[in-house]
């Protein structure tokens, strides 16, 4: 039986080689899995995407992975050597979208502290 994270890391591999090869869904979008989260129990994998487009884009590509679910699961089941192959459940990951906003952040504290007069160091 593999541990936790190599299973993680190989449902991982497989739905992203399942969702580039072999759906042919138009509304799928320009999609990136960025990680798969298993349950304690492993019957439930919680698998993280982002999508490169706008809001509506990513309400399509998040339709389209519900859509496909089962297909997806039943090509795990073939190939995963498991008693019962965990449920798919699709979340959009916005952490790429959070590392913006703070790289957005520390850009203007350093644009504020680069238009404020130097201290003179002479002062007590």
């Amino acid at each position: 039986m593999l541990r936790p994270e190599q299973l993680e890391d190989q449902v991982h591999f497989m739905l992203s080689t399942l969702i580039q090869r072999e759906l042919r869904d138009p509304e799928l979008g320009f999609l990136t899995l960025t990680a798969v989260r298993l349950t304690g129990d492993r019957s439930i994998a919680r698998v993280y995407y982002t999508v490169l487009g706008d809001e509506q884009q990513v309400d399509r590509s998040r339709k389209a992975l519900g859509r496909a679910s089962g297909f997806l699961r039943s090509h795990l089941a073939k190939h995963l050597k498991m008693r019962r192959v965990p449920e798919l459940q699709f979340f959009p990951d916005s952490t790429l979208e959070q590392g913006n906003k703070i790289e957005a952040i520390f850009a203007k504290i350093k644009e504020e502290e680069a238009a404020r007069p130097p201290v003179p160091e002479d002062l007590p």
